[in-house]
């Protein structure tokens, strides 16, 4: 890449030489949209640290995209370079060796070929054909909802997709999604009431904020009048403040509005379990139905549908895709899979087993290791059944079946450390099984790289102390918990806390 570079700055300085009054404007927008940008945008970089926290400041994800312009400025710099290192062949050797000076000239256009190096480098990660993924992941949370359903959703994610069935492909349009992240902004609570019919009684002055001077100097935003926050018996402003000792959200608020003033006239879902504090007591309603939780009356004995979430995994979601190790998959999307379709199959697997429901969960199992290979979950309780039925031979191959899958993907996307640490986990529970130290070591190893590699991850600390944990390492166990103790943010878990024997009190000082 240092050749680009200088092919680069060899175009920038042609075009300001041969001609000012192009180069020099040229030259002038490239610093704009690289360095200007930098400094302009100031990124966080994980350079810099958090002296409480000790956490890195460091972007949610990568903003590459902002210096899109960059890029292209800088293609057409290597182009000019190109084009000038060829008439300074050219030149050269009419002066020098003009018998070679065709040929070399003829040779030296293989330049043009540059492209194809970032082609070959980037293609893996930027090919989204056969990738549809995020459509059947949209359509499937889609088709969980009855008609004229409400949806609550978290975060960007999951809800993108959903707004592109909706409004591109003109699906399952009578669903109104509502998104939490959003819900906290005065616009987005005037939006959904007044454009999408989503039931919220608050006044529109109730709701829409402006400034007010509470001291001199001083201004916070919030609604002009107050509401009767109905669950908490109370007058409030629309806005964050503290209630019984805990920050009380916007969102939370219209959530439990929105659920009253439904009055059950429509189905209301949730992509993942509403807050805890609710007055309403939602979390203790709501009940697994697929892979969305939706709100009953009354709650169900193991909080999970399991006839109508047994139905949707096995007749009606789409999983086109995720049984192909070619499409790509990047940390986010592993993880939101695993998450989300997980998060659904878990605990109506748990159920059908409960109630000695062997067939069942057997034809769960079967379908979800065809339609879903990585997903670990599904193998290893396989697995467990035949080794307790006495069918080791059924038993050892489902683990070596996992295995063999998880390492296409691993092979495929190496950079994916969730691949890598389930090809070790893989190679722990089969040498556990037969028996063979070397191979557990040796799937241990796997799960430390990935772990090293990323030692911020909760997902990869929890299957690795997990892992440990079974196995009896606990010296083991206990480094990694002070690798991950690193990043205080993580401090805040339960279990990290009971490990290293700490409390967050002593990282994090009581006000």
């Amino acid at each position: 890449f240092t050749g680009l570079f200088i092919l680069g700055m060899l175009g920038l300085y042609v075009a300001i030489r041969k001609r000012l009054e192009i180069g020099l404007p040229f030259f002038t927008l490239f610093l704009i949209c690289t360095v200007g940008l930098i400094l302009y945008m100031n990124f966080a970089d994980g350079i810099n640290y958090n002296v409480r926290t000790g956490d890195a400041y460091l972007e949610v994800r990568d903003r590459d995209y902002f210096f899109t312009p960059a890029f292209v400025f800088f293609g057409i710099c290597i182009g000019t370079g190109v084009s000038a290192l060829i008439a300074l062949i050219k030149e050269r050797l009419a002066r020098t060796r003009p018998a070679l000076q065709k040929t070399l000239v003829y040779a030296s256009t293989v330049l043009v070929l540059l492209p194809a190096l970032s082609l070959a480098n980037n293609y893996k990660t930027s090919d989204r054909s056969n990738n549809f993924l995020p459509y059947s992941y949209a359509r499937n949370m889609l088709d969980t909802c009855e008609e004229n359903a409400i949806l609550f959703t978290t975060g960007d994610n999951e809800t993108f997709p959903l707004w592109c069935l909706q409004e591109v492909y003109r699906y399952r349009r009578d669903i109104r999604v509502v998104n939490l992240s959003l819900l906290g902004t005065d616009w987005y609570v005037y939006q959904m009431k007044n454009q999408y019919d989503v039931p919220i009684s608050l006044e529109d002055d109730q709701i829409l904020w402006n400034e007010y001077e509470v001291q001199p100097g001083v201004t916070v935003s919030r609604p002009d009048k107050m509401f009767h926050d109905k669950p908490r018996k109370r007058l409030a402003y629309l806005q964050a403040s503290m209630y019984n000792g805990s920050v009380l959200r916007v969102q939370d608020m219209i959530v439990d509005e929105v659920v009253i003033e439904n009055r059950w006239r429509c189905p209301i879902y949730f992509s993942s379990p509403p807050y805890s504090q609710s007055p309403l007591k939602l979390r203790e309603r709501c009940v697994r139905t697929g892979i969305l939780y939706k709100l009953e009356r009354e709650s169900v004995e193991g909080l999970v549908d399991v006839e109508k979430s047994f139905d949707l995994f096995m007749n009606v979601y789409d999983f086109t895709g995720l049984n192909d190790p070619t499409v790509y998959r990047d940390h986010s999307a592993t993880r939101d899979f695993a998450i989300t379709y997980g998060g659904g199959f878990g605990p109506l697997i748990n159920e059908l087993l409960r109630t000695s429901q062997d067939n069942r969960a057997r034809e769960l199992l079967n379908k979800f290791i065809d339609v879903y290979p990585e997903f670990w979950q599904p193998y290893f309780i396989l697995a467990d059944m035949d080794y307790r039925a006495g069918d080791s031979t059924a038993g050892l191959a489902a683990l070596q079946l996992f295995r063999d899958n998880i390492e296409i993907l691993h092979r495929n996307f190496k950079g994916n450390l969730f691949y890598l640490q389930d090809w070790g986990i893989a190679k722990v529970e089969i040498g556990r099984r037969i028996n063979d130290q070397a191979l557990i070591d040796e799937g241990l190893g796997d799960m430390w790289r990935a772990f090293d590699a990323n030692a911020n991850s909760t997902i990869l600390f929890k299957k690795l102390a997990t892992v440990l944990t079974e196995l009896g390492r606990y010296d083991e166990l206990q480094r990694a918990g002070r690798q991950i103790a690193q990043y205080k943010r993580n401090l805040s878990d339960p279990y990290l806390q009971q490990l290293l024997n700490i409390r967050s009190t002593d990282y994090f000082p009581e006000e």
